[in-house]
């Protein structure tokens, strides 16, 4: 179809009406609007996206943010037109031309001019690049609030049972069907309600006001907010008790309790209305049942989980030392980390070079740019790679304490993905004539890359290498080759027998 309808044509240039196209071309390009919205350029050797005119960095074009009219010749130039043969950026030819907060974000991003392979399209409303329906069905609808969604996500986050959730749930959005419900649809002889026959059974006569739950509510309800408590409407009154959080002498807070409680009230309704009367509830046997209950479930929530293994299980933790270690002779070891101020803010990176005593040999801090946490990570990985590439070493045991990092390099290469052109990048340099071991350490045995990373945002833009390590480093470096160790609860990863 491309070679069809869209000879001459890159990118999403390709959909245009074409006389006589096929059903199916038509109905693609109806749909191009949408496309546009959530697709962006994905850059890797930076040939194929032009600068101002393409999506890549930002929503819209470069030129809609300029700080003066781009020129004819401008307009025509390349991503990698803008950068050195080593993917450096010319940030000074661009100061002029884009806002301080814009060319931050350009930095975080790496060209590499000299790859083969071409800048692709990502789908902008998604982690991975890759396409996918939820977020387009978000981008073609309009942008809607709903002043409940705080109530929503706590209803479905309740240390309650999950039929407990979906009825509180259906009580906040009034579909019950009570008696005046069903009247209302012919399907009930009479609104009035089954226990004491004076009112309309609305959601609000069963759970408040009828003699049993009034009873019931009586026993719990301060003097002082009865008027506020029984004289709200439905929808003030479901959310003004999930949103209270107060803990009660149980230890469970008000909003379970309130989720219990109005369970079982219709649960005990719906008993009698099965004609199983001798197992109605008075209403003091209700009030004393609820509160049985609602302890009981608290207790059952409580309650440590086994783990076997099984997805959604509780993962076990356990207490242990984590402290630095010194690779083995012959080798020498990169800790590297990334810290970003915002996720994504203004972002850094660190690393150090250490033998097999624990002797300073050289370190780098590193300013990116805007970039997420991740990126960081990554960056500070790339940038301690290249490091201990220049100085030589052969035998290398990198450590980051992101196992996410770790995780997308050693996975296949996806070209569509955000960080594709970086993880190439580090990818390529790992496959080199040299001895590269990466792997994951926690926090508490990266000190060293943790501060540098941290420290690197006061750096101007771009790489900083350290011969010396900064005198603020001299206890935690001691410390490490003294083998100070620090207390962490970590996970424990169930025996594969299980």
């Amino acid at each position: 179809m491309r070679s069809k309808y869209g000879k001459q044509r890159e990118g999403l240039e390709v959909l245009r009406p074409v006389k006589g196209g096929s059903f199916t071309w038509n109905s693609l390009n109806k749909a191009s609007n949408l496309l546009r919205k959530g697709c962006a350029w994905n850059i890797h050797n930076g040939k194929g996206a032009k600068f101002w005119r393409d999506v890549w960095l930002l929503q819209v074009p470069l030129t809609e943010v300029a700080l003066q009219p781009v020129t004819e010749e401008m307009l025509n130039a390349h991503v990698a037109d803008y950068v050195d043969e080593e993917g450096s950026w010319d940030i000074d030819r661009l100061e002029a031309w884009l806002p301080p907060e814009v060319l931050q974000k350009i930095t975080a991003n790496l060209v590499d001019p000299l790859s083969l392979e071409e800048d692709t399209i990502l789908w902008t409303a998604s982690s991975n690049g890759h396409f996918s329906t939820s977020p387009a069905y978000s981008l073609a609808l309009p942008p809607r609030h709903d002043p409940n969604e705080k109530m929503w996500r706590t209803i479905w986050k309740l240390p309650v049972a999950e039929r407990v959730r979906c009825f509180v749930w259906l009580v906040s959005l009034g579909r019950i069907a009570t008696n005046a419900l069903r009247y209302s649809r012919k399907c009930a002889e009479s609104p009035m309600c089954l226990r004491c026959g004076n009112d309309e059974e609305t959601i609000l006569h069963f759970l408040r006001d009828c003699y049993p739950a009034r009873f019931f509510w009586l026993r719990w309800i301060p003097q002082a907010e009865h008027q506020s408590f029984f004289s709200s409407s439905r929808e003030d009154w479901v959310r003004d008790n999930i949103l209270k959080e107060d803990v009660m002498e149980s230890g469970m807070n008000w909003n379970s309790f309130f989720s219990t409680a109005v369970w079982c009230i219709w649960k005990n309704r719906c008993t009698g209305c099965f004609q199983v009367l001798q197992k109605v509830l008075s209403a003091p046997s209700l009030a004393f049942s609820i509160q049985q209950k609602a302890i009981l479930w608290h207790k059952a929530w409580q309650a440590p989980t086994v783990n076997f293994g099984r997805q959604g299980s509780r993962p076990e933790r356990i207490e242990t030392q984590i402290h630095w270690s010194p690779p083995r002779n012959g080798w020498v070891k990169l800790n590297v980390d990334g810290a970003s101020a915002g996720n994504p803010g203004i972002a850094g990176a660190g690393g150090s070079i250490r033998d097999e005593h624990g002797k300073w040999i050289r370190g780098f801090v590193a300013k990116v740019g805007e970039a997420s946490a991740t990126l960081a990570e990554l960056w500070a990985i790339y940038y301690g790679l290249h490091l201990a590439r220049k100085a030589g070493y052969s035998c290398v045991l990198v450590e980051s304490d992101s196992q996410l990092a770790i995780a997308l390099i050693k996975s296949r290469h996806d070209p569509v993905h955000p960080y594709a052109a970086l993880l190439a990048s580090i990818r390529r340099c790992l496959a080199q004539d040299w001895l590269v071991s990466i792997g994951h350490v926690y926090r508490e045995g990266n000190r060293v890359a943790d501060w540098l990373s941290k420290h690197s945002l006061v750096y101007p833009l771009g790489m900083h290498e350290l011969v010396d390590p900064p005198p603020a480093l001299a206890p935690i470096l001691m410390e490490d080759c003294m083998g100070i160790s620090f207390q962490r609860r970590v996970v424990t990863h169930p025996s594969s027998s299980l």
